[in-house]
């Protein structure tokens, strides 16, 4: 029993990089569908995932540098995924919100994806999806800790310079 349980962490441990390999380039597939860069793609994303934010917070999220933050969000405010608006909780400062009609044109790239994961996780039972969200969000807080661990103790964030 040890031995089957150490080859399937072995596997796990072995696929996890495959498995974020493979939706890397899946990223990638759908920015070269759309005609933008996956940053761009991956910025939507983050606000998606954080809310309407702040440049700064966005380029601390992405690991870029303010300036390019700002032309990032300038060539969304452009193509009309995102708006550039007054924070509510301070009106000398600007979030940027997307569009939801827009985002609904990248939406789009994932839905037979989606709809396959669907049909993926029908069998299986209220445990089994139990453990998987949690595995999911797990991972994605570990690698979010290890993502600022690297910014903190490797390279400087934001920059491609050796210290």
């Amino acid at each position: 029993m040890a031995r089957k349980r150490a080859e399937l962490v072995a596997a796990l441990t072995e696929e996890m990089p495959w498995y974020i390999s493979a939706a890397v380039r899946y990223q990638i597939a759908v920015a070269d569908q759309l005609g933008m860069a996956v940053t761009d793609i991956h910025a939507v994303g983050a606000l998606l995932e954080i809310g309407p934010a702040g440049v700064r917070r966005l380029a601390d999220l992405m690991g870029l540098t303010t300036g390019a933050a700002t032309r990032l969000v300038d060539r969304l405010e452009q193509a009309g995924f995102v708006r550039r608006e007054p924070d509510p909780n301070d009106r000398r400062r600007v979030v940027v919100r997307l569009v939801p009609d827009r985002v609904a044109d990248i939406a789009r790239y994932y839905e037979p994806i989606g709809e396959r994961w669907q049909q993926q996780v029908a069998g299986y039972s209220d445990r089994q999806l139990e453990f998987l969200l949690d595995f999911l969000r797990q991972g994605r807080e570990d690698a979010s800790s290890e993502t600022v661990a690297l910014r903190t103790t490797g390279l400087r964030h934001a920059t491609r310079r050796r210290p």
